[in-house]
């Protein structure tokens, strides 16, 4: 079963969206391509009746979209991280732009710093623009213009498609910040988790079997009666353990069957857990009963 999502941005995000898009099989998107912020409510207003959720980008849309539409669907907007920044820098910096100093917007101090950290430029000169996260393009532009025209700063970095476009028209030196695969990424494991056909999939419940292997051996290594009691309490309490990080209900149906009941959702999510990181040690509790 595929999912619908509804992506509406200019071409070069959604492009890039759309090849990060392909490591989620389970949605079937349907893109909206706007040429200017003002047709986001629109588009938005049009998809919301096709498909389970949106995805924007910027926190200018997401606002724009909430305070025009009326939503009845999850609306998702992929945020500026400091990952999408290293590569605006590092260009930057081959091109000499750092040397005068930058202005940024859309970025906290903490996340600009630890970019300019790891890429030990921490000396550059920065001027964070302090305002709200949603500003408009007109104060971000402004803000970068004044920076730029005070020489204050040789380089304005912007999250904003529209402020940088107007930044290129007066001739001022620009960066378009752009979301990373990573920050896309994330928003696209928020969406599915928010959209109706995953909650019905989450909710649904699944039932399992686990046996121990070699029961009999082991029974047969233990020298009294005592000892094979002991055993089985121990593979229970192992058992129960498992079953309970599942949140679900153990049965046993022998001495070496067990029933277990639980939600697709906590299922899956600790079976990822397991193959990551739980497996080995899992292996390896099994020298507790040679």
């Amino acid at each position: 079963m595929q999912i619908k999502i509804g992506i509406i941005g200019i071409q070069p995000v959604v492009d890039k969206l759309l090849k990060v898009i392909k490591a989620f099989p389970t949605f079937m998107p349907i893109v909206k391509i706007v040429q200017d912020e003002g047709e986001i409510p629109a588009a938005a207003e049009l998809l919301m009746t096709e498909v389970e959720a949106l995805i924007l980008f910027g926190a200018q849309s997401h606002r724009k979209v909430k305070e025009k539409v009326n939503i009845t669907i999850p609306v998702h907007y992929v945020p500026l991280t400091g990952a999408g920044l290293y590569r605006t820098l590092f260009r930057a910096q081959q091109t000499g732009h750092l040397d005068g100093g930058i202005s940024i917007d859309s970025l906290t101090k903490t996340m600009v710093m630890n970019a300019l950290q790891d890429l030990s430029i921490e000396h550059t000169k920065i001027v964070l623009y302090n305002g709200p996260a949603h500003a408009s393009a007109d104060k971000l532009f402004a803000f970068h213009q004044q920076q730029l025209n005070t020489g204050a700063c040789s380089l304005a970095i912007t999250g904003v498609e529209s402020v940088a476009r107007r930044l290129a028209v007066v001739g001022a030196a620009n960066e378009w910040l752009i979301p990373s695969d990573q920050d896309m990424s994330v928003t696209l494991e928020r969406a599915l988790l928010s959209t109706e056909s995953r909650r019905i999939k989450e909710s649904q419940i699944v039932v399992g079997m686990i046996k121990v292997d070699d029961f009999g051996k082991l029974v047969m290594k233990r020298g009294s009666e005592h000892e094979v009691q002991k055993l089985k309490l121990d593979i229970h309490r192992m058992v129960l353990d498992y079953v309970e990080s599942l949140d679900g209900y153990l049965t046993p149906i022998g001495g070496e069957e067990y029933l277990f009941f639980t939600t697709r959702g906590i299922f899956e999510r600790e079976l990822a857990v397991i193959r990551r990181f739980r497996w080995p040690r899992m292996l390896a509790s099994r020298s507790e009963f040679p």
